[in-house]
């Protein structure tokens, strides 16, 4: 660990200028982050990043302290669950016709007619996954700190909402989404956490 007079840093030391990333190495990471997620919220860094020594760490961390100590102060306490949801499947009316064959008396006219398909295909899966992840953000209310939401595009049918709980407010948060999957079943969603908090930590931690 490096201590910088209020941000401690967990490193480890590498042979190399580079880290080939693979699935052990990536596990490996993922376990020293749940580590220091035990004892207290960290902003976890991007799987990979070298640098030449603690000189080096200490200049490109105090440049970004101001940051940094705002994220700390915002994940404080909290941790990141996860919410995955299916977004319902489209009508027939929805699903884009095929595209014309090679050959075929087909022409441009049916190719645009095929994007703009396409396009309200997307539309309409964002649309549904709104409603869902209305319910969901409803359902948790004032439990939650932030959250982050990632919807599906054409041909995807996975939504996934992420909510940054404070520790306090997890079993509750598990508690308002396992009603709500009982007052409506036709939810299909699944919890997941806790974990650290990635989705909030964008421009801080890489």
């Amino acid at each position: 660990m490096v201590d910088l007079s209020g941000l401690t840093v967990w490193v480890s030391e590498v042979a190399t200028p580079t880290v080939v990333a693979s699935p052990a190495r990536a596990r490996d990471h993922d376990r020293v982050v749940r580590a220091a997620l035990e004892h207290e919220t960290p902003l976890p860094a991007r799987f990979g990043q070298v640098v030449a020594g603690d000189a080096e760490l200490v200049a490109a961390l105090e440049g970004r302290r101001e940051a940094l100590e705002a994220t700390l102060a915002k994940v404080d306490g909290a941790v990141e669950m996860t919410v995955r949801m299916l977004v319902p499947a489209a009508t027939d009316d929805e699903r884009p016709a095929d595209a014309p064959r090679a050959g075929s008396d087909a022409t441009g006219r049916r190719y645009l007619e095929r994007v703009a398909a396409l396009q309200r295909e997307e539309r309409n899966v964002r649309a549904r996954a709104a409603v869902i992840s209305e319910r969901v953000t409803s359902a948790v209310g004032e439990l939650v700190r932030a959250q982050s939401f990632a919807s599906a595009g054409a041909g995807s049918s996975l939504v996934t909402l992420s909510h940054l709980v404070p520790r306090e407010n997890i079993e509750a948060y598990r508690s308002a989404l396992l009603r709500l999957r009982r007052e409506e079943p036709a939810l299909a969603i699944m919890v997941s956490g806790p974990w650290a908090p990635y989705s909030f930590t964008e421009g801080v931690s890489a």
